[in-house]
């Protein structure tokens, strides 16, 4: 497999632990800053995610 395909694989897991724990930043008991930032991490890792799957999908078909 190319390295293309392994880091869009490690970026989505990355990016999911990352989602995960701007999920429960936003959850928690933490208002004001905490709580804003876990909901930035949510918009990041959401922002993120296709253009890892488009790396890996544009690396398979080559």
């Amino acid at each position: 497999m190319q390295p293309e395909i392994w880091i869009g694989i490690i970026g989505t897991l990355f990016a999911l632990a990352f989602l995960y724990k701007g999920w429960r930043a936003s959850r928690g008991d933490a208002a004001g800053h905490a709580a804003n930032a876990g909901r930035l991490h949510i918009i990041i890792a959401i922002a993120f995610l296709p253009f890892l799957w488009m790396a890996v999908i544009a690396a398979a078909s080559s």
